[in-house]
């Protein structure tokens, strides 16, 4: 009885043949396993958009505050950020308090709070594109500490921009609990023209800088490949939206003055 082996053509022909599939069915898994962790991160986003939605009945409609004014001596950051003020509506781990100015140093978010697909190589990949702010977060790296995976934007009494397609009007709906003298100011629900279109929370940071000196707080272009090539938002509806590449760079258009100008369709709620 005789046995037949394979030639080291046909062995060679059957490695080629699996290395092929494994490169075409790699891929598709990690496509997968990533697809997984967009929808975890867009649960948490939508999670947000519950309770800023519940805060905002509580308070008289308005938007919840990115940062408050400290109430007592020791308040740990935590209870003073946007996530804190957000918690008893969540229930979410927070960053162990650490009251005063004494931080963990490298702590990360925890709960509803981090992203799993969060990586601080490809923040900072976004941050530097040619159609975000190069260069501009490198001096705050790396974090003392990271509170959440997440960011909030901040308020602005008058908006911003020149109304062109290369530099379009914004302006952020946020809010800041502290005296007017110190830049204080509180944006209400009634306010928001296009609430289904403007965004409040998403994909980002909120972090200590690596002094710790600074709060810094991010969210917009920064995040164009935290899930491959786009980020995750909260509305002012409060539902909960991926949108792909820059977000900043989505741009609607409206007459004033019998001229058409451009706006950021995301970061702009007092026009339409």
């Amino acid at each position: 009885m005789k046995r037949r082996a394979f030639t080291l053509i046909e062995l060679l022909v059957v490695i080629a043949i699996i290395a092929i599939l494994a490169a075409i069915l790699f891929p598709v898994f990690s496509q997968a396993r990533e697809a997984a962790r967009k929808s975890s991160c867009l649960s948490n986003t939508k999670q947000f958009g519950t309770a800023v939605l519940m805060y905002a009945q509580d308070y008289d409609e308005a938007i919840v505050p990115w940062f408050k004014i400290r109430e007592y001596a020791g308040q740990p950051l935590n209870e003073r950020f946007w996530f804190g003020l957000l918690h008893p509506y969540i229930k979410s781990t927070l960053v162990p308090p650490d009251p005063g100015r004494t931080y963990t140093a490298g702590g990360q978010p925890q709960g509803l709070h981090r992203c799993p697909s969060w990586s601080l190589d490809r923040y900072l990949q976004g941050a530097n594109m040619p159609d975000c702010y190069p260069g501009s977060l490198d001096p705050y790296m790396p974090p003392t500490q990271v509170f959440a995976h997440y960011g909030i934007v901040f308020q602005m009494a008058t908006r911003g921009g020149a109304g062109t397609p290369e530099n379009p009007y914004y302006h952020f709906p946020g809010s800041l609990c502290y005296p007017p003298a110190s830049g204080g100011l509180t944006r209400y629900m009634p306010e928001i023209r296009r609430p289904a279109e403007t965004i409040l929370i998403g994909d980002g940071i909120t972090m200590l800088d690596k002094g710790p000196t600074y709060v810094v707080i991010s969210i917009g272009c920064e995040t164009q490949f935290i899930h491959q090539d786009g980020s995750n938002f909260t509305f002012l509806d409060g539902h909960a939206k991926y949108i792909k590449r820059n977000s900043e760079r989505y741009l609607a258009t409206t007459t004033e003055g019998g001229q058409t100008v451009y706006f950021m369709r995301y970061y702009t709620f007092s026009m339409e």
